[in-house]
C-alpha cells in the first residue's frame, strides 16, 4: 500500500523539475540556433518575444490571485453549508452571494486565460510575418539565402512549444 502511494508523489516530484529544466533548455537551444542564423533576424524575434515575457507573468498573477480568491471563497461557502441552522434566510442569501461571486471569479480566470493564449498565438504569429518581412527584404538584398529565411521561419515556429509548455507549468 506505501509503495502504490509514494510511486506517483515520486513521479510527480521528478516531473515537477525536469519537465522545466528541459523545456527551459529546449527554448535556450532554439534561441541560440535563432542567433546562429542571424543576428539582425534574430534581434527581431526576440523584440517580439519581449512582450510576452511582460504580459505572461502580469496575467498569471492576476489569474492566480482570482483562484486564490475563489478558493477562499468556496471555503466559506463550505463552512456556512456545515454551521447551517434549518431554515435560514439569512443564510441562504449570503450562500447565494457567495456562489455568484465563485462564479464571477471563474468568469474572469477564463478570460484571463482566453486573453493570454490569444496574445501568445497573436504574438508567435507576429514573429512568422516579421520573418517573412525581414528576411524577404535581406534576400531582396542579398544579405541571406532563401533556404535561411525557411530556417529561421521553421526555428521561431519551434520557440512555441517550449513556451507554451512552461507557461502551462506555471499555470493553476
Amino acid at each position: 500500500m506505501i509503495v502504490a502511494e509514494v510511486e506517483p508523489i515520486g513521479g510527480f516530484v521528478g516531473t515537477s523539475i525536469s519537465e522545466p529544466l528541459l523545456q527551459a533548455g529546449i527554448l535556450l537551444s532554439v534561441l541560440a540556433y535563432i542567433v546562429h542564423l542571424d543576428k539582425w533576424m534574430a534581434a527581431a524575434a526576440f523584440a517580439l518575444f519581449v512582450p510576452q515575457l511582460v504580459f505572461v507573468p502580469l496575467i498569471q498573477s492576476a489569474i492566480n490571485r482570482r483562484a486564490g480568491a475563489r478558493v477562499w471563497v468556496l471555503r466559506q461557502l463550505g463552512v456556512s453549508t456545515v454551521e447551517a441552522r434549518a431554515g435560514s434566510a439569512e443564510r441562504d442569501r449570503s450562500d447565494g452571494k457567495r456562489i455568484d461571486r465563485v462564479l464571477q471569479l471563474n468568469m474572469g480566470i477564463f478570460k484571463l486565460k482566453f486573453s493570454m493564449n490569444f496574445l501568445m498565438n497573436f504574438c508567435s504569429q507576429v514573429q512568422v510575418v516579421a520573418a517573412l518581412l525581414i528576411g524577404g527584404w535581406m534576400v531582396h538584398t542579398d544579405q541571406l539565402e532563401v533556404g535561411g529565411v525557411v530556417a529561421f521561419i521553421s526555428a521561431v515556429g519551434r520557440l512555441n512549444d517550449p513556451w507554451g509548455d512552461l507557461v502551462n507549468y506555471l499555470e493553476i
